[in-house]
Order: structure tokens, then C-alpha cells, then sequence
């Protein structure tokens, strides 16, 4: 499942410390390009990460402090899955931070993988680029996380997700701001996920709830201007049959979804075979699979009556209006 194989981990200068070293000993500085991480401590790069030929910093410890101190990771574009700032992905992680900081230009730009009760925080991370694997060109991905928290941080310019998520569960997405990526939020095969208080403007789909996400809280939001949709629960066939669900049980209230290209509210699915991309068939007793309720929208698509009437709504019914929150 290492979606990062060709990572020559042999090769990497590894970062030496002492054994049982301890977050409360003195931070030490990151100051090269494929620096992998393997103690817990605290971490502060001292200057530029540029041009990384394969990664620019893999954390492979638990309880591990990052603070990029303001500085960029960037990537080098030469053809390979580089990674600017990775956390997990062959090795189980937990109690990991990164924060302070940018990552651009890598076909993943800041990762946590295989990782629980992590957090990242006050990154801004853009026009990552794309590779011949699924997820890349992402600013913010996370995979088979848990309990981990995404909160203040600005993705924008990325070909495919700002922030992307898998088979994750019980992840917070709080006070993000995307803005000029193909989806600004989106989750795949993931639950119980708190998306609330984001800002999604100028992005193909603002929030998406993809395939198999179930149980997820998406308050507070606003999705605005977007190319196609505002706010999504979607789902997917290709030549009129291998459908991928659309997502069920989930609650999506106190949002703002106005402006946006084709719809602002939606619950289905699109049919991708060549000759007729289009809808596929809604609940055929008109049953809604998500709760609506309480989101100020224009257009909406969905069952009747499943969304309920569009509310007028301020900054103290939408926190992604009040920063303070």
C-alpha cells in the first residue's frame, strides 16, 4: 500500500540522535533535502528546502515537532514522485506536528500517512504538480489517518485536491482555506470527519464527500464562486454500471453555497462512459441519504425536498465567516 515506492529510503541522509531522546530536549535544525526524521524531538528547518530531488523531510518517529520556521520546501521537477514534507506512510506514526511553513512544487506536497492523533497547522501549500499516481498533485493528503487535526492552512493552485483524503476516520478539517485547486476539500472511503469553518472559493468543486464517506459533520463552510459545485455528496459510474456510492449518513448544516458555476448544493451521482456523462438516477423513492438542513444556497440537486428551504445566515451561524471560532 506504500504509495511512494520509489523513495529510496537507503539513500537518504538520515537525521542521527541520540536514542530515547525526548521532546523537551533542544530542537534541531533541518537544513538539507531528503532528511528523514527516525527519533522523536523537536525540528525547525533553518532555512530553504530547494529544489528536493525525492523528498524533503520524512518523518518515520512518533511524538516529532516540525516547525518550518516560515520557510519552503520545494520540489524538484524531474519526473518522479517527489514529496516535500511526509509523515508516516511506511512506518505507523503518531503525535506528529508540522506547521509554520510552505511546500510547493512536489507531486505530494505535505502527507500524512498511516498516522493518529497528528496534527498540521498554518502550512500553505500550492501548485504541487501531478504524476502518474493516483492522489498526486494534492497539497494536503491524508491516508489511513486517524484522529488528527488540519486546521489554518491555505492550499491553492493544486491539479487535483487541496486537501485530499482516503481511508481515514475521525479526522478534523477546520479554518482551511482553498482556493484555484480541482477540489478544494474532498474525502474518499473516509467517516466520521468534522469539515467545518472552511473556505472554498475559485476551485472545480468546493467540498466534495466522495465514494463511501459516511458519518462526517460539514458545518460552517462557505463554498463560493466555484467553477462547478459548492458542496458535494457524490457518487460515481463508468459505462452505466460500476457505480461507487454515493455517500450516506452524513450531516451537512449552517453552510454558504452561492455563486457557484453549475450547482451549489448536490446529492448524486455522474455517469463517466464516453457517450453519456450525465446524471445517474436518484433515490428512486425519493429517499435523501444525507441530512440537509439549515445551509444558505441557491441551487440545489437533490431528492425533493431532501435540502429543505435555503436560510439566511451571518457570521454567527457560519464560522468560516469568524475566524475567531
Amino acid at each position: 500500500m506504500n504509495r511512494f515506492s520509489n523513495i529510496n529510503l537507503s539513500a537518504l541522509p538520515v537525521l542521527m540522535l541520540v536514542a530515547g531522546y525526548a521532546l523537551a530536549g533542544p530542537p534541531q535544525a533541518v537544513t538539507d533535502c531528503e532528511t528523514y526524521i527516525t527519533e522523536p524531538g523537536m525540528y525547525f528547518l533553518a532555512n530553504d528546502l530547494v529544489e528536493c530531488e525525492d523528498v524533503g523531510v520524512l518523518i518515520l518517529a512518533s511524538d516529532v515537532t516540525l516547525d518550518l520556521k516560515g520557510y519552503t520546501v520545494s520540489c524538484a521537477d524531474n519526473g518522479l514522485r517527489t514529496g516535500g514534507v511526509i509523515a508516516g506512510l511506511s512506518v505507523p506514526v503518531s503525535n506528529v506536528t508540522v506547521r509554520n511553513g510552505g511546500v510547493t512544487g512536489c507531486a505530494d506536497g505535505i502527507v500524512l500517512a498511516w498516522a493518529e492523533d497528528s496534527k498540521i497547522t498554518k502550512m500553505t501549500s500550492w501548485d504541487n504538480r501531478l504524476w502518474d499516481g493516483p492522489g498526486s498533485g494534492t497539497g494536503i493528503t491524508v491516508w489511513y489517518t486517524l484522529n488528527s487535526e488540519i486546521t489554518h492552512n491555505h492550499v491553492y493552485g493544486n491539479p487535483e485536491q487541496g486537501i485530499g483524503v482516503w481511508d481515514s476516520s475521525g479526522n478534523l478539517f477546520k479554518h482551511n482555506t482553498a482556493t484555484g485547486n480541482f477540489f478544494g476539500i474532498w474525502t474518499n472511503y473516509s467517516d466520521s470527519s468534522g469539515i467545518l469553518c472552511n473556505q472554498t472559493q475559485g476551485n472545480l468543486i468546493g467540498i466534495g464527500l466522495g465514494p463511501g464517506s459516511s458519518g462526517s459533520e460539514v458545518r460552517g463552510n462557505e463554498a463560493s464562486y466555484n467553477f462547478y459545485d459548492g458542496i458535494s455528496t457524490v457518487g460515481f459510474a463508468w459505462y452505466g454500471f460500476f457505480y461507487e456510492p454515493i455517500p450516506a449518513g452524513n450531516t451537512l448544516r449552517a453552510n454558504v453555497a452561492e455563486y457557484n458555476g453549475f450547482v451549489d448544493m448536490f446529492e448524486g451521482g455522474w455517469d463517466f462512459a464516453p457517450d453519456a456523462t450525465d446524471f445517474y438516477p436518484l433515490d428512486p423513492d425519493g429517499n435523501c441519504w444525507n441530512s440537509w438542513h439549515h445551509n444558505q444556497y441557491g441551487l440545489g440537486y437533490a431528492p425533493p425536498g431532501c435540502m429543505g428551504p435555503p436560510m439566511m445566515l451571518g457570521e454567527d451561524d457560519v464560522c468560516a465567516l469568524d475566524d475567531d471560532d
